[in-house]
């Protein structure tokens, strides 16, 4: 069986890929339940007998990542998490060779911000101590509902709007943390330039958070949008982790597991 360590809309993309052009057994896993619905929805109209098609969505530490090794007997682990998520394909890494199975990595290709209207900075933490020292801003975090308490200082002297997930758990979190219902944007990704644009009108916004997710996921139109409308990009740099071979394109990665478990 061959684990897909998932995370993103990319995640989805290869495992549907595999499921529809070989009769491998794919176990995904995601680190939210929301990822893991639309996976479950996917299996459910895709199920048949010849092989098995599998979604958890868990987050596991080391023992649990070996443990999930054995049950389910696998043999090549496709690492498409997050590129933010650090930790968890440093676990993987080392998990893999330790255990001596095959680990290969997809990660989505940079994006060019190019310099205008761009500041790169390299964690959250300088980001959050760059927007401290203004006042009187509109700023719009695209980072998500993880990054929520982290960046939550921005809003001490500016008016700090963020962008999460219409979940439950998501806009609770924002709440329980001291966000007002007028700062918080609920919408599911990917989001069009028309949209991002009308978003940065409608709130004035002077700087827009993201981070180097890559150039898919909607972060291009994100960018787009920016320069038309003036908006100052605050970029929060991609973590450098040494995964060895990285493929940039899922079908070439798909091509590799084929020809690697086939």
């Amino acid at each position: 069986m061959i684990w897909i360590v998932g995370g993103t809309k990319d995640s989805r993309e290869i495992f549907e890929k595999l499921a529809e052009e070989t009769g491998i057994s794919i176990l995904v896993s995601t680190a939210t339940e929301y990822g893991g619905k639309l996976l479950e929805e996917y299996i459910e109209k895709n199920r048949n007998g010849k092989r098995e098609l599998k979604v958890m969505s868990e987050r596991l530490n080391e023992k649990q990542m070996k443990e999930l090794i054995l049950k389910e007997n696998i043999s090549l682990i496709v690492d498409a998490s997050h590129p933010y998520a650090v930790n968890v394909s440093n676990s993987v890494i080392k998990v893999t060779d330790e255990m001596n199975v095959g680990y290969i990595r997809f990660e989505r290709k940079m994006l060019d911000y190019g310099s205008e209207n761009v500041k790169k900075f390299d964690s959250v933490v300088d980001v959050t101590e760059f927007v401290r020292k203004m006042e009187g801003k509109n700023i719009l975090s695209t980072l998500g509902s993880n990054n929520l308490e982290e960046i939550k200082p921005m809003g001490e002297k500016n008016n700090l709007y963020v962008r999460i997930l219409p979940t439950v758990d998501s806009v609770k979190k924002a709440e329980d943390l001291g966000y007002l219902p007028s700062k918080i944007i609920a919408i599911q990704g990917p989001v069009s330039k028309v949209l991002n644009k009308a978003m940065l009108e409608s709130y004035k916004i002077d700087y827009l958070i993201t981070k180097e997710s890559g150039a898919t996921g909607g972060e291009i139109e994100k960018i787009e949008a920016c320069r038309e409308y003036g908006t100052t990009v605050l970029v929060v740099k991609r973590p450098y982790v040494n995964y060895g071979k990285v493929y940039n394109e899922i079908n070439e990665l798909v091509e590799d597991v084929k020809n690697k478990v086939l």
